[in-house]
């Protein structure tokens, strides 16, 4: 694997010669995604194959990466596996990417290079849940190490406001 990868490539130029880029990005290069995950020092293994698909040039690629995200039921730290496909169609205008007629999502390249770095992050982020949570009811696995801590449910018709109405006749007696 080459650990050397070019920060911004030519899609078109790489498709001529059927080119293949494998690597790893360190995912703290990735600002975007630095943000959402709880550890950046986490390695994302790339495979980016080029081509041609007719008249369009084409990357099938492959991300795999272990980010660490914080689950939103308990808060603790969770990983999260991540192993996807991308397929993509250089296309240079929008009415060109509503007419691409293969099964491809359109790359839309404004100049002649686009940022490796960037295309892995947008794929990544777009693969991340919008609300990472264990599989499993972490919540209710996760018990009191406080010794005097008493977990109680409840009652029916138990009223939060009760303890007001013990404290109501303790007013009248002191004359508040």
């Amino acid at each position: 694997m080459s650990d050397k990868l070019p920060i911004h490539i030519d899609p078109i130029a790489l498709a001529e010669r059927r080119s293949v880029l494998t690597g790893v990005i360190e995912m703290a290069r990735l600002e975007r995604l630095s943000a959402v995950v709880i550890d950046s020092d986490v390695d994302v293994c790339i495979e980016v194959s080029f081509g041609k698909q007719g008249k369009h040039a084409v990357l099938n690629g492959n991300i795999q990466a272990k980010p660490v995200l914080a689950c939103q039921s308990c808060l603790q730290a969770m990983v999260f596996p991540l192993d996807i496909a991308f397929r993509l169609a250089v296309v240079s205008s929008m009415d060109e990417a509503d007419q691409l007629d293969i099964d491809y999502e359109p790359l839309l390249l404004d100049g002649d290079k686009v940022s490796l770095n960037t295309l892995i992050e947008d794929e990544i982020l777009l693969a991340l849940p919008d609300y990472p949570r264990h599989d499993d009811d972490c919540i209710s696995q996760r018990v009191s190490k406080d010794a005097n801590y008493v977990e109680s449910s409840p009652d029916e018709g138990s009223n939060p406001f009760s303890v007001l109405a013990q404290l109501k006749p303790n007013l009248k007696k002191t004359g508040e």
